[in-house]
């Protein structure tokens, strides 16, 4: 059995979407505080937007906010170029920043980050799209899922 979505936008010539997988509930990081994203891209051709998911298994779904530190660091010199504190996803809900490296971190073309629950007992996913076109509405959009690590 496969499970999985794909999410898709029209323009002038064509159908352009990104495909991807289910997240079994076995793989869901119960345990992991920190999961890294390697390979997020900003230039003129690429974007990377970064998502995040409150899964919301615990106690009253109306209840248990999470909250996440994201901490970019720059793909050519390894150092961290920003820290983002205070991202709060509601129980059962789903964030995604767009344009990640352009917003937090604007002299990186290339990183990576390292995303840590701060607060809140329930379990996460994040993931991070490569978009084609380095801004919303440029090229195809057709997206690339990078799957977090632990």
């Amino acid at each position: 059995m496969f499970l999985g979505a794909r999410t898709s936008t029209r323009n002038a010539s064509g159908s352009f979407g990104v495909s991807y997988v289910s997240v079994p509930p076995y793989n869901v990081p119960l345990c992991a505080s920190s999961v890294w994203l390697f390979g997020l891209q900003q230039n003129s051709t690429s974007r990377s937007n970064l998502a995040l998911l409150n899964v919301g298994e615990n106690g009253d779904p109306l209840s248990g906010k999470a909250f996440f530190t994201i901490e970019i660091f720059d793909g050519e010199t390894g150092r961290k170029t920003r820290t983002v504190e205070g991202i709060e996803v509601g129980p059962r809900r789903w964030i995604q920043l767009d344009g990640v490296l352009s917003r937090f971190a604007p002299s990186s073309t290339q990183g990576y980050a390292r995303v840590t629950q701060t607060s809140g007992t329930n379990s996460f996913v994040t993931y991070a799209v490569i978009n084609d076109g380095g801004a919303p509405g440029e090229r195809t959009g057709d997206g690339a899922f990078i799957t977090s690590s632990p």
